[in-house]
């Protein structure tokens, strides 16, 4: 094979792999299956090292230090309490509209009174798309990483457990804070715009506090344990994931395959229900 001479040849070389996917039948399909699946994996990695959040501490932290213990336990539920219960609570009571006027909208329903002017459905339009934004941002890189833990990586079922509560409390706490803006966002109604603005802080706060409450020294030190006890010789229980320009091992190319098409489906998922919920709420503020 010719062998690339310039940058843009590189370039070239590398756009045309990225577009290589498993299901390409050919002499070398296998083989560049195999490096497909080792370059996904490698990024993989990366999510889980680059985005530590107290689950990934929990994961790999020496459950001898009784303080160590103590202190991801605890956290843990500090981040699930903020990004699944306040949203959800937030919603069950609907405080946020209970005393908007149906007489004052277009439509006389509080969930969707249409009383805002242009501009405040503007300024509510782009911070929800904002808000999809960081979603999607959420779902390539924390998602995947926790995804990655949970696939490859075994440290028995205690740990894995950990890292299935920590999967399911952030697609959980997506879904509560959507609605949670949306009710805060209408029952705003356009009263103040710097309302708006922090409201919609506080939600991407909760997106995001599972990661907040991982200092400096505690990341540092969670990558360093994560980056060791996920070494490409030990992935799978020691099956790894073979040289590169080999055909990689059946059971990585499986799992691989599985966690990338998880993640297509939820990010298209969350691109669409994103997109039509942002429309709604600007119709209806």
């Amino acid at each position: 094979q010719k062998q690339p001479k310039t940058s843009l040849d590189v370039l070239k070389h590398l756009d045309a792999g990225s577009k290589s996917t498993p299901d390409e039948k050919d002499a070398g399909a296998a083989v560049r299956d195999g490096d497909w699946a080792r370059a996904e994996i490698g990024q993989l990695r990366s999510s889980a090292m680059d985005t530590k959040t107290i689950f990934s501490f929990c994961f790999v932290c020496n459950h001898n230090d009784v303080w160590s213990t103590a202190y991801g336990c605890v956290m843990m539920i500090v981040a699930m309490f903020i990004q699944t219960v306040i949203p959800i609570v937030i919603i069950a009571t609907l405080q946020p509209i209970a005393d908007i006027d149906t007489a004052e909208g277009m439509y006389s329903s509080k969930a969707c009174p249409n009383r805002s002017n242009g501009l405040t459905k503007t300024i509510g339009f782009f911070l929800c798309l904002y808000f999809i934004t960081l979603t999607i941002s959420l779902c390539t890189n924390k998602l995947r990483g926790l995804g990655f833990l949970k696939d490859f990586v075994n440290l028995g079922k205690w740990r894995e457990m950990i890292v299935v509560v920590g999967i399911a409390s952030n697609l959980l706490g997506m879904g509560a804070a959507g609605g949670a803006q949306y009710l805060l966002f209408i029952g705003n109604g356009g009263k103040s715009y710097v309302i708006l603005l922090l409201q919609s802080l506080a939600i991407q706060f909760c997106l995001t506090v599972d990661q907040r409450l991982v200092s400096d020294v505690i990341g540092k030190s969670t990558a360093a344990r994560l980056g060791k006890v996920s070494r490409d010789e030990l992935l799978c229980n020691g099956v790894g994931i073979g040289a590169e320009g080999v055909v990689c091992p059946a059971e990585i190319m499986s799992r691989v395959k599985k966690l990338v098409d998880s993640e297509k489906v939820v990010l298209a998922m969350v691109s669409i229900v994103g997109i039509l919920w942002s429309v709604a709420l600007a119709v209806c503020m």
